[in-house]
C-alpha cells in the first residue's frame, strides 16, 4: 500500500542524490513515486529552513575536498541549531502536514487509491559531512518529539540513508575517520537511544541504510544511485519496513541495513520510438533525399529534357489556344456595313470614324478581355503542365525531387547557352523562349537585333571549354606543371570570357527591349499616318468626282439642247415654212396651188423618196455633227466617273483596312504582352516551384535530421541499476532485418509520393509520416518481458539470460560486507524479492531460484517490468569490509572533529579487530626504539641488524603486522624485548617520551598505553 514518503538531505552532495532520484521518479509509474517529497536542510551560516527547490542547493561535484573549507565545527553548528529550533519545529510541523495532505495524495484518493495511514521519514547524508554530524541527531529528536505530541495518530517510520565516504570524489583520510567517528557515535546511540521526553529515550533511527561506492563515484555514476533509491523507495513500501535486530552480536547491536535494487525492463515505447524514427529516417533519405548525378551525361539529358519541355505538343498547343475561344479566333477584322455613295465620301469618313471608336471601344475591348481569360487559362494550362512534368520526374525515380529541382534550374537559367559544349548547340528552355516571344513582332515592326558580339564571346567560351576538357584529360594522364599552369590560365580566361558574356548579353537584350519600344511607337504613328493618308486621299477623290459630274451635266444639258435645236425646232421651222408657203400660194394663186397639189400627187413617190433622203441626209449631217462635238466629250466624261468612282470605293476599303490594321495591331501587342506576360509567369511559376522544392527538400533533411537524433535519444542506455531487456544493438538488429520485410518504398506507394510530398507542409508529411512508421511496430508495445525473451526476433536465447543474469548482478548490495559472524545473526542473511507480470512469474521465478533459495517472488502490474530488490537486513556496524579501514584512519586523523569520547566504545569487537595487530606492532616498534635494539641512521633510517626498515613508523609498523618478508624480524624484536626487565623497560619508556619530540597524537596514545601497562604500580 502507497505510503506518503518525506526525503530530507541534510546536506548539498545529499541534495543533489535526492534531486537527481527526485528526476528518477518520473520514469517510475508506481503511485508510490508521487507521494514521494524531497527537502533539503538549508544553513547560511546563521539561520536553518527546509528547501524543496533541491537544485539551489545542490553540489554535483561530489567532491569531499571543496567542502573540507567550508565545515563548522560540530559544536558551533548544534549551538546554532538548538537557538533555531524553534522555528524550524513550525517548518517541520507544515512539512509532516503536507506529507498526508498534498495534491499527489489528494489526488490519488480521488482516483480510488488506498493511502497508508503510515508515514516514512528518511534522513539522507554523507557521514563525513561535519554539518550533518552536527544537526542529524537534533534533527531525530525534533521529529520523534513532533510525531510523539503533534502527531500521535500517525504511525511512522524514521530510517537513515547514510552516504559512505567510498561514494565520493576526492575522500581522504579524514573523511574515513570522520565517517568512523560518526558511526561510533550512531552505534553508542542506536544502543543508548536518544532522549525524546524526560524520561523516555528512544533509538534515533528505525533502520540505518548504508551506501557505498559499490558501482563507483556518485560523480560518474549518479544515475544508477539514484534509479537505485527510486525502486527502493517505489517497490512495494510496506515491504521495506525493516525490524533492528533486537539481539546483539558480539555485544554490537545490529541496527545497520543494505540493500541493492535492479530493473530489467522492455522498454516498449523507447523501442518504437527508436524503430520508428529510424524506418522514418530511411524512408526519407531512401526515397526522398537521394541526390541527383551531375555527370556531364546527366546534364545533358536534362538539357534535353527542358527542350522536350518547350517543343512539346501541351507546350505548343497551349499558346495556340491564347488567341481562340471556344475554338474559335478571338480576333474579328473591323468590317462595318457602310456602303459608300457619291457625293457621300465626308458623311462615310465620319460613319467610319464612328464606327472605328465603337469597334476599339467595345469589341477590341473584348478582345483583350477574351485575350486576358485566354492567358489566366493558358498560365493555368502551362502551370499544371509544368506540375505534371515534375511530378513525372519525382515519380520516377527516388531521386526524382533533386532532378525535378535541377530540371526547374535549366528550364529558368538566364545563360543557357553557357551550358552546351558545341557550337551551333541549340539548347532551349522558357527564357529562350521568352525572348522568341519578345521578338515575335520584329519581323512586322521591322526589328533586327544584333547578336553578333554575344556569339562570338559563346564561341569563344565554346572553344575554352573544349581545351580546358583536354587539358583535364592530359593532365588525369599525365602530371605536368606546364599543363597544369596552363589549365589555370584557361580556367581564368574561360571565368573572364563567361562574365563578359553574361555582361554583352544584359546589354543585348536591355538594347533589344529599347529598339522594340521605338519600333512599336513608330509602328502605331505609321498606321494613324496610313489612315490620315486614305482620308485625304477619299477626300481629293470625292472632290474629283463631283467636278466630272458637273461636267457630265453641262454635257447632257448641251446635248438635249443640240437635240431640240436640229430635231425639233430646225425640222418644225422647215415645215412650218413650206406649209406657209402652199397656204400663201393658195391665198394668192389657187391654180398654183392645184397644179402644184397635182404635180406632187403625180410624183408622189419621187417626192416622198426625195424627201426621205433629203432628211435622211439632214439626219447624217445632224449625227455627225453630235459625234463630233458632244458625244465623245460625254463619253470621257463618263469614263472619268466611273474611274473615280471605283477610286473612291477603293479608298473607303483601304482607310477601314488601315482602320483594322490599326486596331489589329494594338490586338497583336496586346497578345504579345499576354504571351510574354504568360512565359514570365510561368518562368516565376517555376522559380516558385523550384523554391518549394528546395524548401521541400530542406524541410525533408531537417526532418531527417530530426529524425536521426530522435533515434539516438531513444536510447536504451539509463544506467547500470535500470536494464533493458533489448539494448540498442538489439533494437537495430532488429531493425535490419526488419527492412527486408518491409521496404521503404511502400510509404511512398501506399502514404505519400513523391509528387504529392512538395504539395504539402513539412509538418502535414510529418503527420503522415510518424504514424506510418509506428504503426509498422506497434504490436511491441504490448509485449510483455516474458513474451519478449521468447522472441528471437528481438533477442537471440543467448543475449536474453545474458540480459536476466545482468539484472541479478546489478542488484547487489550496495555496500560490500564481510561474510562473517552470519552464524550468530541470522537476520542478516540476503534476502532477495523479485517483481515479475503475472503472465511470466513463472518463466522468470525458475531462472532466477537457481541463484538464491530465499528469492521470494511477487506479482507485479506492470507486465514490462521485472525489478528485484536485494537487502541485507540488521546487521552490525563491523560488518563492513573496510570497517578496518575506516578505525585505522579514525585513529590516525588529528582533527578538532575527532573528539575522542571513553564512553562510547569502538564499532568493532576487540577479539576480532586486525587493528589489534596493528597496534601490537606499533607498540612493538616503539619499545625496540625506546631501549634501543632500533637505530636511526643519519638521514633517518631505522635499522635492526644493519637491516633498513624505513623513516616512517607508521609504514614500518604497519610492514611488521602484514608483510611475510618482515615476520621473523617482527618475531626477533619480540624476543629481545621480552628479555628486559619491566621496570627498565618502563624507565626506558619515560625517556623516550620525554626526548621524542616527533611522535604525532596516535604514538603519543600508544606511548600512554605502553607506560600504563609497563608501570610497575599496575
Amino acid at each position: 500500500m502507497p505510503k506518503p514518503t518525506i526525503l530530507l538531505a541534510l546536506d548539498p552532495h545529499s541534495a543533489a542524490f535526492c534531486a537527481a532520484m527526485k528526476r528518477q521518479l518520473q520514469e517510475f509509474p508506481a503511485t508510490q513515486s508521487c507521494l514521494i517529497q524531497t527537502y533539503t536542510l538549508t544553513w547560511d551560516g546563521q539561520t536553518f529552513s527546509f528547501n524543496s527547490e533541491l537544485d539551489r542547493f545542490a553540489d554535483t561535484s561530489f567532491d569531499l575536498a571543496q567542502t573540507h573549507s567550508k565545515q563548522a565545527y560540530v559544536s558551533k553548528i548544534r549551538t546554532q541549531f538548538s537557538e533555531a529550533t524553534g522555528e524550524l519545529q513550525t517548518a517541520l510541523i507544515e512539512l509532516l502536514k503536507t506529507a498526508s495532505q498534498s495534491k499527489e495524495v489528494l489526488a490519488a484518493k480521488r482516483q480510488g487509491v488506498e493511502i497508508s495511514n503510515s508515514h516514512q521519514v528518511y534522513l539522507m547524508l554523507s557521514v563525513s559531512n561535519q554539518f550533518a554530524k552536527g544537526v542529524v541527531f537534533d534533527i531525530v529528536r525534533l521529529i520523534r518529539w513532533l510525531f510523539s505530541n503533534y502527531f500521535v495518530d500517525i504511525p511512522y517510520s524514521l530510517e537513515a540513508l547514510l552516504l559512505l565516504p567510498g561514494l565520493f570524489s576526492q575522500a581522504k583520510t579524514a573523511d574515513y575517520g570522520a565517517a568512523y567517528a560518526f558511526l561510533k557515535e550512531l552505534d553508542h546511540k542506536m544502543t543508548s537511544g536518544v532522549v525524546i521526553k524526560a524520561a523516555q529515550k528512544v533509538a534515533p533511527f528505525d533502520n540505518c541504510w548504508l551506501m557505498d561506492g559499490r558501482i563507483g563515484g556518485l560523480r560518474d555514476n549518479l544515475p544508477s544511485y539514484a534509479d537505485a533509491l527510486a525502486g527502493f523507495l517505489t517497490v512495494e513500501p510496506e515491504t521495506n519496513g525493516l525490524l533492528i535486530g533486537v539481539q546483539k552480536v558480539r555485544g554490537k547491536i545490529p541496527a545497520y541495513s543494505s540493500f541493492g535494487y535492479g530493473e530489467l525492463f522492455f522498454a516498449g515505447e523507447t523501442t518504437i520510438n527508436r524503430l520508428s524514427a529510424a524506418l522514418a529516417a530511411d524512408i526519407i533519405m531512401e526515397q526522398f533525399l537521394p541526390k541527383a548525378e551531375f555527370t556531364p551525361e546527366a546534364i545533358r539529358k536534362c538539357l534535353l529534357d527542358a527542350k522536350g519541355f518547350i517543343l512539346s505538343e501541351d507546350f505548343s498547343n497551349a499558346f495556340l489556344g491564347l488567341e481562340r475561344n471556344n475554338g474559335k479566333p478571338v480576333w474579328q477584322d473591323f468590317n462595318p456595313r457602310l456602303e459608300m455613295r457619291a457625293g457621300q465620301a465626308q458623311e462615310y469618313r465620319i460613319e467610319l470614324q464612328r464606327a472605328y471608336r465603337q469597334f476599339e471601344n467595345k469589341e477590341l475591348l473584348s478582345y483583350k478581355r477574351t485575350l486576358e481569360n485566354c492567358c489566366k487559362q493558358l498560365q493555368a494550362t502551362l502551370t499544371a503542365f509544368l506540375d505534371r512534368t515534375i511530378n513525372r520526374y519525382a515519380d520516377a525515380t527516388p531521386r526524382g525531387l533533386h532532378e525535378a529541382a535541377r530540371l526547374l534550374n535549366i528550364l529558368t537559367f538566364l545563360y543557357l547557352e553557357l551550358q552546351t559544349d558545341a557550337i551551333g548547340d541549340q539548347s532551349q528552355n522558357l527564357v529562350t523562349e521568352l525572348r522568341a516571344a519578345e521578338a515575335f513582332l520584329d519581323s512586322r515592326l521591322q526589328v533586327t537585333i544584333d547578336h553578333e558580339a554575344t556569339q562570338k564571346l559563346l564561341n569563344q567560351i565554346v572553344s575554352l571549354k573544349l581545351q580546358q576538357q583536354q587539358l583535364q584529360d592530359a593532365l588525369a594522364q599525365r602530371k605536368s606543371e606546364e599543363q597544369l599552369q596552363e589549365l589555370q590560365t584557361t580556367q581564368k580566361q574561360l571565368e573572364t570570357a563567361i562574365a563578359e558574356y553574361r555582361q554583352a548579353l544584359n546589354a543585348e537584350i536591355e538594347q533589344a527591349r529599347q529598339i522594340r519600344f521605338t519600333a512599336i511607337a513608330r509602328a502605331r504613328e505609321q498606321a494613324e499616318a496610313a489612315i490620315v493618308v486614305a482620308q485625304n486621299h477619299l477626300t481629293a477623290i470625292e472632290n474629283q468626282l463631283e467636278t466630272a459630274t458637273d461636267k457630265l451635266d453641262e454635257l447632257l444639258t448641251e446635248e438635249n439642247r443640240f437635240r431640240s435645236q436640229y430635231l425639233i425646232v430646225y425640222p418644225t421651222l422647215v415645215t412650218g415654212a413650206l406649209f406657209a408657203l402652199l397656204i400663201i400660194t393658195g391665198i394668192f394663186s389657187q391654180s398654183t396651188l392645184w397644179l402644184l397639189l397635182q404635180k406632187f400627187w403625180a410624183n408622189l413617190v419621187t417626192y416622198l423618196l426625195w424627201t426621205a433622203v433629203t432628211i435622211l441626209t439632214y439626219l447624217g449631217i445632224v449625227w455627225l455633227k453630235y459625234s463630233t462635238n458632244i458625244r465623245d466629250r460625254i463619253q470621257k466624261v463618263q469614263k472619268q466617273l466611273k474611274r473615280l468612282e471605283s477610286t473612291v470605293k477603293a479608298t473607303a476599303v483601304e482607310l477601314r483596312r488601315n482602320y483594322n490594321e490599326q486596331l489589329k495591331l494594338e490586338y497583336d501587342l496586346y497578345a504579345q504582352n499576354l504571351r510574354v506576360e504568360a512565359l514570365n509567369y510561368l518562368i516565376k511559376t517555376a522559380k516558385q516551384r523550384t523554391e518549394t522544392l528546395r524548401q521541400t527538400l530542406a524541410d525533408f533533411s531537417e526532418i531527417y535530421n530530426n529524425l536521426v537524433a530522435q533515434r539516438d535519444q531513444a536510447t536504451t542506455k539509463f544506467s547500470e541499476t535500470r536494464l533493458t531487456v533489448l539494448t540498442d544493438a538489439d533494437i537495430d538488429a532488429y531493425y535490419q532485418s526488419f527492412l527486408s520485410t518491409l521496404p521503404t518504398q511502400k510509404f511512398t506507394q501506399e502514404q505519400v509520393s513523391r509528387s504529392q510530398s512538395w504539395k504539402i507542409s513539412a509538418e502535414e508529411f510529418q503527420n503522415q509520416l510518424m504514424p506510418f512508421a509506428r504503426q509498422q511496430f506497434e504490436q511491441l508495445g504490448n509485449l510483455s518481458i516474458g513474451k519478449v525473451l521468447k522472441q528471437s526476433d528481438l533477442i537471440a536465447a543467448n543475449t536474453a539470460n545474458l540480459r536476466l543474469n545482468q539484472l541479478y548482478d546489478s542488484a547487489n548490495l550496495l555496500l560490500r560486507i564481510q561474510d562473517i559472524d552470519t552464524n550468530l545473526n541470522p537476520t542478516s542473511q540476503r534476502e532477495i524479492t523479485l517483481w515479475v507480470g503475472a503472465k511470466d512469474k513463472e518463466q522468470v521465478f525458475a531462472f532466477y531460484s537457481r541463484f538464491s533459495r530465499s528469492l521470494t517472488a511477487l506479482v507485479a502490474e506492470d507486465e514490462q517490468r521485472l525489478c528485484i530488490l536485494t537487502r541485507s537486513l540488521g546487521f552490525p556496524a563491523y560488518f563492513l569490509s573496510q570497517i578496518e579501514y575506516y578505525r585505522d584512519c579514525y585513529e590516525r586523523t588529528q582533527s578538532e572533529q575527532i573528539e575522542p569520547d571513553e564512553n562510547v566504545f569502538d564499532l568493532i569487537p576487540e577479539e576480532i579487530g586486525s587493528g589489534r595487530e596493528l597496534k601490537l606492532a606499533y607498540q612493538t616498534l616503539l619499545l625496540a626504539i625506546a631501549l634501543g635494539l632500533l637505530s636511526q641512521h643519519s638521514q633517518g633510517d631505522y635499522q635492526f641488524k644493519g637491516r633498513s626498515l624505513g623513516k616512517d613508523r607508521e609504514q614500518i609498523a604497519l610492514a611488521l603486522a602484514t608483510e611475510f618478508t618482515l615476520e621473523e624480524l617482527y618475531g626477533g624484536l619480540q624476543e629481545r624485548i621480552e628479555t628486559f626487565e619491566r621496570d627498565f623497560t618502563y624507565h626506558k619508556l619515560q625517556e623516550f617520551g620525554t626526548s621524542a619530540s616527533d611522535l604525532n597524537l596516535h604514538e603519543r596514545k600508544l606511548l600512554d598505553h605502553l607506560l600504563s601497562d609497563y608501570n610497575p604500580l599496575n
